[in-house]
């Protein structure tokens, strides 16, 4: 009977356990089947809903309402961030030169000026800078490609670029656009348009004839000048600023006469120019009693903005037609080795305008054309000066160790005022177009010399 009792109380409790174990796992399968909190870093919390008061009625179950897939809520998609600029290297320089193609040479010359300026300055200079040159060649497109590079590959902090007139657009419009400071070595007028970006260093072609103009009115007291052009952008340009500029001095122009770019011939322009002084067989009065029989010449100065060799042809013919008691007046153009070869005699007493000259009078040209002789043994030009002092400066300016962005390079650009170069006084203070005080330069004995 004991053995009986303790039986059935064994069964009774293993039955008790197997109805807990069920009602466990029940409530265990609920919970799974229960939807998971929403992620969002926020504790999910469930709000009981109120239930309704005594008396009244119970509400209706809602009915789902079919949205639209174009009306669904669908989760933004992630925002894609350009990858972050590489930082600027403050301490680098980009040079835009044409070291391959048709002006490989001046180029070259204008690198031996650049790479010069850094070596007389790296002793005094407490910064690792350096000069990363780039090719531009000789057309728009490789010009475009070097600033590129420069700019977004060197990322340089600042570039120096020589080019000629297409190509400095294109290099300014390019410098703008990757905000890359540049300064232009070239004659081309109104590069800095381009934007904020864009410096210019270089005697423009306006600089050149405003120094020209006073000279001539103030200094020599000619007042009625003749211009002789030829037909191109260049002869243009020049003739309109060279009017307007007589007109701020107190100047007039008597006859504006142009030529075809590929002439060689001028009598018909030399007879325009001289009007009374030839006679009605087109031959010059060659005897003295002739000539004092005509009114002299109308005008007092001839402007020529042309090429040496050109220029030289036009004085030989004035020679031919003894057309003389004028002075000739020129552009930086003029100012080549050739000029003064053979048939210099027809243009002693010339006078024309530069920013640079070798025996010039000031100590900053005597000790830069020292030191490029000693170093390359030859005489530099006006573009390797002009390369010489832009370099210079840029590179002073990276000596002050505050100047670590490129508007910061900017600014302090704009902050230099009467820097003594090789080419002069230089001023950028309230301009990108640098500001110069022109060599005044006359054919004396067959020399060149500075005057002014």
């Amino acid at each position: 009977m004991k053995i009986y009792r303790r039986s059935l109380i064994l069964f009774l409790m293993l039955l008790l356990a197997l109805s807990a174990g069920c009602a466990t796992r029940q409530v265990a399968d609920q919970k799974d089947a229960a939807p998971a909190a929403p992620q969002t870093g926020v504790q999910a919390s469930t709000v009981p809903e109120p239930s309704p008061a005594k008396g009244a009625a119970a509400p209706a179950p809602q009915q789902a309402v079919p949205v639209s897939p174009d009306k669904a809520v669908r989760p933004a998609p992630p925002e894609i961030l350009p990858p972050p600029a590489p930082a600027v290297n403050r301490n680098a320089v980009g040079c835009v030169l044409p070291l391959s193609g048709r002006f490989a040479e001046a180029g070259s010359r204008a690198l031996d000026a650049v790479l010069l300026a850094a070596d007389s300055l790296r002793e005094g200079s407490k910064l690792p800078w350096k000069i990363v040159v780039a090719d531009s060649g000789d057309t728009v497109e490789q010009t475009r490609e070097a600033v590129r590079y420069l700019a977004d590959e060197a990322n340089v902090i600042a570039m120096v670029a020589i080019a000629g007139s297409a190509e400095a657009i294109e290099a300014a419009q390019e410098a703008q656009k990757r905000k890359t400071p540049l300064i232009l070595i070239t004659s081309r007028e109104g590069v800095t348009q381009a934007g904020e970006y864009v410096f210019q260093h270089f005697l423009t072609p306006s600089q050149q004839v405003e120094a020209l103009s006073s000279y001539a009115v103030n200094r020599l007291n000619v007042a009625i000048f003749s211009i002789l052009y030829p037909q191109d952008d260049y002869g243009e340009e020049m003739i309109r600023l060279f009017q307007a500029s007589l007109k701020e001095v107190g100047g007039k122009v008597d006859k504006a006469i142009p030529y075809d770019k590929t002439q060689t011939d001028f009598t018909e322009q030399i007879k325009k120019l001289a009007g009374n002084r030839f006679g009605a067989t087109g031959k010059v009065f060659a005897t003295a009693t002739e000539a004092r029989d005509k009114k002299t010449l109308e005008f007092e100065a001839l402007f020529i903005p042309d090429s040496a060799l050109r220029v030289k042809m036009i004085a030989s013919e004035l020679a031919f037609y003894d057309i003389k008691g004028m002075r000739l007046l020129g552009t930086s153009l003029w100012h080549t080795p050739d000029l003064i070869r053979k048939g210099a005699d027809y243009l002693e007493g010339a006078i024309f305008a530069d920013c640079f000259l070798v025996n010039g009078m000031l100590p900053e040209t005597n000790d830069f054309v020292d030191i490029y002789y000693s170093a390359y043994t030859r005489e530099p030009d006006s573009m390797e000066a002009l390369a010489y002092d832009t370099m210079s400066i840029a590179l002073k300016i990276l000596d002050n160790e505050a100047v670590k962005t490129r508007e910061e390079f900017i600014f302090s650009l704009l902050t230099v005022s009467g820097y003594r170069g090789a080419t002069g006084s230089i001023t950028f203070r309230g301009s990108r177009v640098a500001q110069k005080d022109a060599f005044i330069l006359k054919i004396f004995k067959g020399k060149i010399e500075q005057v002014k």
